[in-house]
């Protein structure tokens, strides 16, 4: 792990995505059939459905960070924000260990390569988060909603 004081957050933030999105495949890859659809009480999805939405999540934070750094406010409310997450989990409802641990590599490297091409000054930037009411800046896009839904995983499986 870098140190901190001297690292740029770029460099900080790419490496604790790489760490957990390496957490969450290894997750992904030791799911049984029957653990694959096992329903997490907090999402009220499957497993499989909950690591979709987080290897979706690395495509989303692409975006969000891609308007942040040019000013644009992320459209939206809570409920959209919802019903968007609603309809994504009932389209993959059946979706495949081996998609989901192709999506979260392929979007987190995609998610790293754009957090270590950032400037110190893009980390000082926010914009209107539609979807919460706040203001977003790339910092509030780390590793948290990784975690997060992995550990309700982790709880449903009690692993």
């Amino acid at each position: 792990m870098p140190d901190h004081a001297s690292t740029p957050m770029s460099v900080v933030m790419a490496e604790e995505i790489m760490d957990a999105n390496a957490e969450l495949v290894a997750f992904i890859e030791t799911c049984s059939d029957r653990e694959w659809k096992a329903i997490c009480r907090g999402e009220r999805w499957s497993i499989g459905v909950v690591a979709h939405h987080i290897a979706w999540g690395h495509e989303r934070a692409a975006a969000w960070i891609r308007s942040i750094c040019n000013g644009i406010p992320i459209p939206g409310s809570p409920q959209a924000h919802n019903a968007s997450n609603a309809v994504k989990a009932a389209q993959v409802a059946g979706i495949s260990r081996d998609e989901v641990a192709f999506l979260a590599r392929r979007n987190a490297d995609q998610l790293v390569a754009l957090l270590r091409s950032l400037a110190d000054e893009d980390f000082r930037k926010s914009v209107p988060f539609g979807p919460s009411g706040r203001r977003l800046s790339i910092d509030g896009l780390g590793r948290s909603h990784l975690d997060r839904h992995l550990a309700s995983m982790r709880a449903t499986l009690r692993r």
